[in-house]
């Protein structure tokens, strides 16, 4: 096994969703702000670019960018964690609204595409025989995304369930370093992860590498976890995890699922939540749609790449770039409405 990592220059610590701030979890745009996109609206009203060519500076405007600025160093310096309360959801079309989060979003990253299909928006919502977690009602498991910056924004809401959950791996680290220091080196050496089917065509389908779940660059320890690629690169590999690999697993899932640790909320339609990928495991309960299409349940997500780049292992930068899906352009059509 690898050496365990150097665990003195953590660079910050995370924290207990049992012990949050939820005071502090909440931003609210203003008025002022919400006038300011009325205005930039106006200005890209007969713009023909599609939404994902919309760039910050498009999106600039006084009265918005300081405080992005800001709540950019929060998601990135601070818990983590911010939901954004008061998209103007029902004042504008589906088209508009996508250029709008685009746009917020334009403040916090480079957007960039979310399959080998070129998706720069995914549409989390229940499609029959859907192949995506994020694409059924099903429950999700806690998670890593494969972008710096993840964002969630509700459109509308489900009848029931579809509560969403949060857990700072950075806590979530420092149990298992204090509880089971043993499983450590197991985490850090990683596992060869499936590509699920994204892989480039000279690419096998799974990682030749090692993709580690805890990992550290230049002091910034960082998580990177989808249970269901690491058990399916196993069996594609024929090769079974060994019983301390399963037993490290289970104990980080365990962790992240403790009542104490997990910070569980809803997100309102016009609620978007962004969180700093590598420091949040996210997840989702099940949930039960209306019966009126019309009603169903559907979020607008996001993936922005950090500008400047987040310090990580090469292994995770690689397998988050799987087949250069990053950036390639779109596929004709924009998703459901």
């Amino acid at each position: 096994m690898a050496a365990v990592m150097e665990r003195t220059t953590r660079h910050r610590d995370g924290w207990l969703g049992a012990e949050f701030d939820r005071g502090k979890l909440y931003w609210d745009f203003t008025p002022a702000h919400l006038h300011a996109i009325d205005a930039l609206m106006a200005k890209l009203k007969d713009d023909p670019r599609p939404f994902h060519q919309v760039g910050k500076a498009d999106f600039s405007h006084p009265a918005l960018d300081a405080d992005l600025a800001a709540l950019l160093g929060y998601i990135k310096t601070g818990p983590g964690l911010v939901v954004m309360r008061g998209f103007p959801v029902g004042n504008y079309t589906p088209a508009e609204m996508e250029t709008i989060y685009w746009g917020i979003g334009a403040h916090f990253g480079i957007g960039c595409s979310q399959s080998a299909d070129g998706d720069y928006l995914g549409y989390v919502t229940n499609v029959a025989k859907a192949s995506r977690g994020y694409t059924t009602d099903r429950e999700l498991s806690l998670h890593t995304d494969s972008a710096e910056i993840v964002g969630l924004l509700c459109v509308r809401d489900a009848k029931e369930g579809g509560m969403s959950i949060y857990a700072s791996s950075l806590k979530v680290h420092e149990i298992v370093a204090r509880e089971h220091p043993e499983y450590l080196a197991v985490l850090e050496r990683g596992f060869r992860c499936d590509r699920r089917g994204e892989e480039a065509p000279d690419d096998a389908p799974v990682t030749p590498y090692r993709v580690p779940v805890f990992s550290e660059q230049n002091g910034v320890l960082s998580t990177r976890f989808v249970r269901g690629v690491i058990d399916r690169g196993a069996e594609a590999l024929g090769q079974p995890l060994a019983d301390l690999e399963l037993e490290a697993l289970a104990f980080f899932e365990s962790v992240a699922q403790r009542d104490d640790v997990r910070l569980q909320l809803r997100l309102a339609p016009g609620e978007a939540s962004f969180i700093n990928n590598y420091e949040i495991l996210h997840a989702r309960t099940g949930f039960v749609d209306h019966d009126d299409p019309a009603k169903k349940r559907l979020l607008y997500r996001l993936w922005l790449m950090g500008d400047p780049p987040r310090p990580m292992k090469t292994e995770v930068h690689l397998y988050q770039n799987r087949s250069g899906m990053m950036g390639v352009d779109p596929q004709p059509g924009r998703g459901p409405r």
